[in-house]
């Protein structure tokens, strides 16, 4: 059958109003990143990254490295504890849960996931902080942080699950398989590329979040290293909220473009390596 010119100049059309809209989609937040690396990377010098810390000075002076300790430990706290309920739930909808909950379940957690961070922030401050009198701390971070990712690692394990081919699934059910042992034998080995990709995103993503840490975990000053999970600690989203509100202070803003710079290359480093672990195929 031959296509009339019309389609294939329409066609022309659509490709390049598509082209054309994505065009700023792409440049925008390349050129806010250059922007950042332009003004982050000559504030850098390497006692900020390895000089003596100190507690009291707001970052102006001293080591950033308690900074970025409290961004890694409430990201670490956040995955320990949303990756076993994420795996658990997804196992729920594998197993055990009807086509009806399924769908429900899969609506529930798009609705949670487009849920404004800051919502759950001030719900953990009401919750956590004041009912339940744990202050601002570590824990209390790691669990919104928690609860902020653990609808999109939900949902990548769902999709990891489903794309192993039934016919494994079948065969380990043929050979007298049990539900844990499909689990353990055949389906963790073959969607860990997968899980390890979605779980490497979620860091990225708590890495991201300054709204709900900034209520519930983080101080400005007075802290290096938090004691116990009922400490506050500091960390480098909200040290450069802090910073940045300090303009007439041109050391405070260098240094805020300087842990910019470290935040979005530790937020890289994650999503890179998800991407990367995004060519193993599952199963491979």
């Amino acid at each position: 059958m031959k296509l009339s010119p019309f389609f294939h100049v329409n066609n022309r059309i659509a490709k390049t109003v598509t082209v054309l809209l994505a065009i700023p989609a792409l440049l925008l937040p390349a050129a806010c990143l250059l922007y950042i690396l332009f003004k982050g990377i000559p504030a850098l010098h390497w006692d900020m990254l390895a000089g003596t810390a100190s507690a009291v000075s707001f970052g102006a002076i001293g080591s950033l490295w308690p900074q970025v300790a409290g961004s890694l430990l409430l990201m670490l706290g956040a995955c320990m504890i949303a990756a076993p309920v994420a795996l658990g739930i997804a196992l729920f909808h594998a197993l055990c849960a009807s086509a009806r909950q399924q769908r429900m379940l899969l609506s529930l957690l798009h609705l949670l996931q487009g849920i404004p961070p800051i919502v759950y922030g001030l719900c953990g401050l009401i919750v956590l902080v004041h009912m339940l009198h744990w202050g601002i701390c570590l824990l209390t971070g790691a669990i919104i942080l928690a609860v902020i990712i653990l609808p999109m690692l939900v949902l990548n394990t769902v999709h990891a699950i489903d794309r192993i081919p039934l016919e494994r699934t079948e065969a380990a059910r043929a050979l007298g398989m049990r539900d844990g042992q499909i689990v353990r034998r055949v389906w963790l080995p073959a969607a860990w590329p997968s899980l390890l990709t979605g779980l490497l995103l979620g860091m990225a993503r708590a890495l991201s979040e300054t709204a709900p840490i900034l209520f519930t975990a983080t101080v400005f000053s007075g802290i290096n290293w938090p004691d116990s999970l009922f400490s506050p600690v500091t960390s480098l989203q909200t040290h450069i909220f802090y910073l940045a509100q300090e303009g007439a202070n041109a050391q405070a803003v260098n240094i805020a473009w300087a842990s910019a710079v470290i935040l979005v290359a530790l937020v890289t480093t994650f999503s890179i390596s998800a991407s990367a672990l995004r060519k193993i195929r599952v199963g491979g």
